[in-house]
């Protein structure tokens, strides 16, 4: 069943939430003729702090790794459902749309990649979703994860969400972030949640 997580905002998202609002409230009192001239502001104050509520590296390129994160609980989540499920080699998939700060070069998958590894999940069980991949690579993975070999698969809505066959032993399915679209909301559940 659907399970929400309530974590408490980070330092770094307090922060960044300030520095949004002060933009909003600074396009609030412009003329029309301004807001027009301005008219990009509200959107991408939006991405901005879509992006943070994920994790604030994804927006601030020195913002700390901060263990209250989704980043860091959506690790603690598939480790504990590797656990629980490792007698029949349970599969997990973390879907995430925002994943990389261009500037920084940080990257959502890969830091989960890493901190998983280290915690004792070895490489070959993890699996990124890339969008230049191959058809043939992309069903190569999938049939891996059917069978148990790769645990972990992390993607987007748009290389993970929509007609991939990956349900055969999915214990969990994470949302790091909400798409905004509710189909593709529903697109990435389909994944876990079969007809039949």
């Amino acid at each position: 069943k659907a399970q929400d997580i309530y974590l408490p905002q980070t330092r770094a998202l307090r922060g960044i939430m300030k520095f949004v609002k002060a933009q909003l409230d600074a396009f609030d009192q412009m003329s029309g003729k301004m807001k027009k001239e301005n008219s990009h502001i509200p959107l991408t104050m939006y991405g901005i702090a879509k992006a943070a509520a994920v994790d604030a590296r994804l927006v601030q390129s020195d913002a700390e790794d901060d263990p209250n994160s989704k980043t860091n609980e959506a690790v603690r989540q598939t480790l504990r459902s590797l656990k629980e499920t490792e007698s029949y080699k349970g599969t997990i998939a973390i879907f995430a749309d925002n994943y990389q700060n261009k500037e920084s070069g940080f990257n959502l998958y890969e830091d989960i990649r890493s901190k998983l590894i280290a915690e004792g999940v070895s490489s070959n069980e993890i699996a990124v979703i890339k969008s230049g991949m191959t058809v043939k690579k992309k069903l190569e993975i999938f049939e891996k994860v059917n069978r148990g070999e790769i645990r972990v698969i992390l993607g987007s809505t748009f290389t993970l969400g929509t007609g991939v066959n990956i349900q055969e032993r999915l214990h969990t399915l994470i949302h790091l972030d909400a798409p905004n679209r509710p189909m593709d909301y529903t697109q990435r559940n389909g994944r876990i949640q079969r007809q039949g």
